[in-house]
């Protein structure tokens, strides 16, 4: 492989992203749930009266990206889209009983792969990551 490509920061932090995706993803595949859902369940149910383009927003996605997710966790009945009074257009969305028991199933085995992660770092060295992966966002 070409030095220069190993050596990108856009290569280091794409092949990170990617070892983390997989490995939680492994993780999470007995309980039928994929990582990208999950997330997008955890936020909605710290987030009051979210929508498609608040979540797209935080997650930095396409509105497409975001809806096709969205689509997938309504047809498993872990979240309903319910209409706001007046505009059929807009929908809020709420986690379901189903999606609030597969977080909680799901909460220990995630917790623990964070923390694995966590520890792998000082609270310095966490602080700069952050620091400097805002800076390049």
């Amino acid at each position: 492989m070409n030095e220069s490509v190993q050596n990108s920061i856009g290569f280091r932090i794409a092949r990170t992203a990617n070892k983390i995706n997989q490995t939680i993803t492994s993780l999470l595949s007995e309980d039928g749930i994929a990582i990208e859902q999950r997330i997008l369940l955890e936020i909605l149910s710290s987030c009051d009266q979210a929508n498609q383009t608040t979540l797209a927003t935080i997650l930095n996605k396409s509105a497409t990206t975001i809806s096709r997710t969205l689509d997938s966790l309504e047809k498993k009945g872990f979240i309903v889209k319910k209409s706001i009074k007046g505009d059929k257009r807009v929908n809020v969305i709420e986690v379901s009983s189903h999606g609030k028991a597969i977080l909680k199933s799901t909460e220990d085995k995630v917790i623990a792969f964070r923390n694995t992660i966590a520890q792998k770092l000082t609270l310095e060295e966490k602080e700069l990551l952050f620091s400097l992966l805002d800076k390049l966002s």
